[in-house]
């Protein structure tokens, strides 16, 4: 494979005939598993005459080759990963800096992405080399720039993942390493930048001089993110007194005239920020002695920063500095009552008022402005900002900061009211003032649990946010409106329910409005009361919402039709939660909305965009089905004809991202749907077997489950149509994977469960060999656990005859090696009531029953007591989420993403026994009719010995 090959193969992926380019990227894919490939990429992307578009190309998919094939992953399933051999490796790791470095800057972007992935996995163990070529590029540059900061970038890049690591040896080794290495190098090009910048050169050589500055700031706050490295302790009077002098740099000729692109000496200022928020959070003690001076720095920048959204970042950065210090044991700098009403005069007010910029997001690209707006953005907008800063203040000085912020309250109400159409902004500026205010904490569950009990949260909101709640939608201000339901949303633990049940028909009305924004959070609000709950107890009921109901699934499909709103994911998921809200009680309305849902999956299955929208409509599909099926199994035959056409198009056209919830709904389908199955079924059978599918980890718990399905309804039909061994080869390939080999044993276990023993016997001798082959080779906690499930079960459904009889055809005496090696640990692991139930059963009939278990007295003995600690141990804490605590969508991952309203009833593969404790001594008491049992059960530990004792009582027997 040569350069120019991979040029013609390249330039045929921008065709614009999709024949050849599909061909060319069918190529790349087989390419790409073949040894030379990344060598050849690696030529092609350094090939300084070939076009630029091509060498961009070749970059992206070297980068994407690294990242897939770089090294091996437990996740995949097919077993024939490829790994770039070590050989090409090593000349990638030979030639990446330099290549980075002679690149263009598209190119030079995405090799750097592409060595910062090898760095992920190789740096610096298996990678020594690659730290000191950097200092050293940097060292022989002089004062080429464009050189210091590729380095530079790819640095940063690099120590990135520092931020987010866990702490560990491993890590602080690797950090003292990079320490040594860099930090003198990066303080001495920093000292030495300064010194040429000082001379105040042209703004052409100025601005990389800065880019460089900026970098090394961004590089400092990931090498201090976790302790304070002694390399900057030692110095940090010189690198305090370089961030001294950015913040209060200023050089006119760097500005930007396009007010959306932030300056250059603003990202320095910016990264500057971040750096001194990270000492006073993590390093207060050290830091103590700068703080004074950065305050004043701080304060100063922010009263020259204005309000151009290119210096958003600057103030938000700015304003978080102050809110961490006003939080911390140094909150007096701001304790006297003229700094205080200073600081809401002079920053909050400003940077909390709507801006132009504010207004055109607002009108059209409703999407950002949620997102920046709503509760549980991660977005730091200056609006969040102020307001942070606002209850900052207010948990060190409540009194004197809810004075000074409610004087201001009640100028701009007073502003509003003297006329309501030019002043509304200020009205949008009270309220945001009022919630910064009061709320004291929140939660994305319950919105405001805490508030400020100097603030009169009931009178506000019956005087200036009910009316706006209240009135008709065109009337007023869509922003106030949008504010009012975002206020409600946030105050809905406090607001009484009888005020909110009243309300709810004009916030039903709202979601019919034609702003984006405010019938986003109509839905949003709408959604989120209807969570609300009392002491645990849901505070509204289905009656709550009947009167309404109808509208408001009228105007909830309705609103999808109104401006950009086709796939708003607080929509759906509103609708979402009304389905499951009402529960049984949406039957009657489940046909059409279901038909609905159809049409709007029908659409978006052609390009799938939103996550957070797609899985709402798949969540609101289960829900449809869960509540209207359950109860009333005939109900399946009308959802199969409505859903059958979309899910056979999204399986067809093979829409990846859909795949999983297709198999969910399907599985809850044929789990409740009565026998016998539609032909359409067992159609579809078959090309669930196909590899490719169970090559895609995230297809595979839904698959599972659908496999289950099928063995629990068409058992004969799978059996007499051949499809065992296909079956036996998916159990095969999942066993094989750590990630997935419980998924396996789901798969064994039904087959236990619902096929006749005579049709798996001749089976089980190569299944035995299979598990204990991996047991040998990796055995892991899960594994066993999950074969210890598999024995209990085996002896349940078929007897330890059969049992004992099956182990030994792969070796004789087999059964009580495995005994005593792997389950009686394995019994220690087991958890969850339908797991020791089938265990209790299943090795009690061991105990009672297998004639080697009963020789071997020391095992016998050590396997009750398992049991019993077994049957004692406390049920992990926590539970299963409830079906309406759905809440956030996992969006797109190469995880599955679960359908709770599609979650599986576990069923009970030994429903002849009722209570496991009672079978347990009744077995036993019947044994002791053939030997005496007390000697061993006198050999338990007391507790347990007492455990069993009441058992014996409850069950009416007694153990002699």
């Amino acid at each position: 494979m040569d350069a120019s090959t991979l040029v013609n193969v390249f330039t045929q992926t921008f065709s614009v005939d999709p024949g050849p380019r599909k061909q060319a990227e069918d190529y790349l894919k087989q390419a790409a598993l073949q040894p030379g490939y990344t060598t050849a990429v690696v030529t092609l992307v350094a090939k300084a005459d070939a076009p630029e578009q091509i060498r961009l190309a070749a970059a992206v998919n070297l980068k994407n080759h690294v990242k897939f094939h770089w090294s091996a992953s437990e996740e995949d399933l097919s077993g024939q990963k490829f790994v770039i051999p070590d050989s090409e490796k090593a000349t990638v790791k030979e030639n990446v800096v330099g290549l980075m470095l002679a690149a263009p800057p598209l190119v030079q972007a995405q090799v750097s992405e592409a060595l910062a992935l090898i760095s992920a996995t190789d740096f610096p163990g298996q990678w020594p080399t690659l730290l000191p070529e950097l200092v050293a590029r940097v060292n022989s540059a002089g004062n080429d720039y464009a050189v210091i900061n590729g380095v530079l970038t790819t640095a940063n890049s690099i120590f990135k993942r520092y931020r987010v690591a866990f702490r560990s040896d491993e890590l602080y080794t690797e950090l003292k390493y990079v320490f040594t290495e860099l930090v003198v190098p990066m303080k001495e090009l920093m000292k030495r930048t300064s010194a040429v910048i000082a001379t105040n050169p042209a703004p052409e050589v100025a601005k990389p001089l800065l880019v460089c500055i900026r970098l090394i700031c961004r590089i400092f706050y990931s090498l201090n993110s976790h302790e304070l490295p002694e390399e900057f302790e030692d110095t940090l009077a010189e690198w305090m007194a370089e961030f001294h002098n950015y913040l209060n740099y200023e050089n006119d000729a760097l500005k930007e005239s396009d007010m959306e692109k932030e300056s250059v000496v603003d990202m320095v200022k910016t990264a500057i920020c971040e750096n001194i928020n990270l000492y006073i959070e993590k390093f207060e003690e050290e830091f103590e002695s700068y703080l004074g001076t950065f305050v004043q720095d701080v304060w100063n920048l922010l009263m020259k920063v204005g309000l151009a959204p290119n210096t958003d970042r600057l103030a938000a950065a700015g304003i978080r500095f102050l809110t961490t210090v006003c939080k911390s044991v140094h909150s007096e700098l701001f304790k006297e009552e003229a700094t205080l009403k200073n600081i809401v005069e002079s920053i909050v007010i400003p940077n909390l008022q709507i801006r132009e910029e504010d207004e055109e997001l607002f009108d059209m690209n409703h999407v950002e402005y949620i997102r920046r707006d709503i509760e549980g953005s991660d977005s730091d907008t200056r609006r969040r900002m102020a307001c942070e800063l606002v209850k900052g203040l207010t948990a060190k000085f409540p009194q004197p900061i809810t004075t000074a912020v409610s004087g201001h309250v009640t100028s701009l109400l007073a502003m509003y009211a003297a006329d309501p159409a030019t002043n509304w902004k200020a009205k949008d500026c009270a309220i945001y003032l009022v919630v910064a205010l009061t709320v004291r904490g929140a939660t994305s569950a319950k919105g405001a649990t805490a508030v400020n009990s100097l603030v009169n949260i009931g009178d506000f909101f019956s005087a200036h946010i009910q009316p706006e709640v209240m009135a008709a939608p065109s009337q007023g201000s869509a922003f106030l409106k949008a504010d009012a339901l975002k206020f409600v949303t946030t105050f809905r633990s406090q607001i009484p329910k009888d005020m909110f049940v009243a309300m709810l028909p004009n916030c039903v009305a709202l979601l019919a409005h034609e702003s984006s924004v405010v019938h986003s959070y109509a839905a949003h609000c709408i959604e989120r009361m209807l969570m609300v709950r009392d002491e645990g107890q849901p505070r509204f009921a289905p009656a709550n919402v009947a009167p309404v109901f109808t509208p408001l699934l009228t105007h909830l499909f309705g609103a999808f039709q109104l401006g950009d709103s086709a796939e708003n994911e607080y929509l759906m998921k509103c609708i979402m939660r009304v389905v499951s809200f009402m529960g049984p009680e949406i039957k009657p309305f489940a046909t059409q909305c279901q038909a609905q849902i159809v049409n709007m999956l029908t659409e978006v299955a052609k390009n799938p965009r939103n996550p957070s929208y797609n899985h709402y409509l798949f969540e609101t599909v289960a829900g449809l089905v869960k509540h209207s099926c359950s109860n009333d199994p005939n109900q399946c035959t009308t959802f199969e004809g409505l859903l059958f056409p979309p899910f056979q198009h999204i399986l067809e056209m093979d829409v990846t991202e859909f795949a999983p919830y297709v198999f969910q709904i399907l599985s809850q389908l044929l789990e409740i749907r009565p026998l016998p199955l539609p032909p359409a079924y067992m159609a579809l059978f078959p090309p669930l077997l196909s590899p490719v599918l169970w090559e895609r980890s995230g297809n595979v718990p839904a698959l599972v489950r659908l496999l289950q399905a099928y063995l629990q309804k068409a058992h004969s039909a799978i059996v007499t149509g051949n499809h065992l061994p296909a079956i036996l080869g998916v159990f095969q390939k999942l066993t094989a994977s750590k990630a997935h080999d419980h998924e396996g044993f789901y798969v064994l276990n039904t087959l236990v469960e619902f096929l006749d023993p005579t049709v798996l016997a001749p089976y089980m001798p190569g299944i035995w060999g299979l598990l204990f082959t991996r047991l040998q080779s990796s055995k892991t906690p899960k594994l066993v656990r999950s074969l210890t499930v598999f024995i209990g079960l085996f002896a349940s459904k078929h007897g330890p005859a059969a049992l004992e009889e099956s182990v030994s055809k792969v070796q004789p005496g087999m059964f009580m090696m495995l005994m005593q090696g792997v389950l009686l640990g394995g019994l220690g692991t087991v958890h969850g009531d339908m797991e020791k139930k089938i265990c209790t059963v299943g090795y009690g009939k061991l105990l009672s029953e297998h004639p080697a278990l009963l020789q071997k007295q020391d095992v016998w003995g050590k396997t009750l007591q398992t049991l019993v600690e077994m049957l004692e141990r406390p049920a992990p804490e926590g539970g299963d989420d409830l079906d309406d605590e759905v809440d956030e969508a996992p969006g797109y991952t190469a995880a599955f993403a679960q359908l709770h309203h599609s979650s599986k009833v576990d069923s009970d593969p030994i429903v002849e026994v009722k209570d496991p404790k009672q079978f347990l001594c009744s077995n036993l008491a019947q044994l002791s009719t053939r030997q005496t049992l007390t000697p061993v059960i006198q050999t338990l530990p007391p507790e347990l010995q007492h455990a069993l004792i009441g058992y014996c009582q409850a069950a009416g027997v007694t153990i002699a």
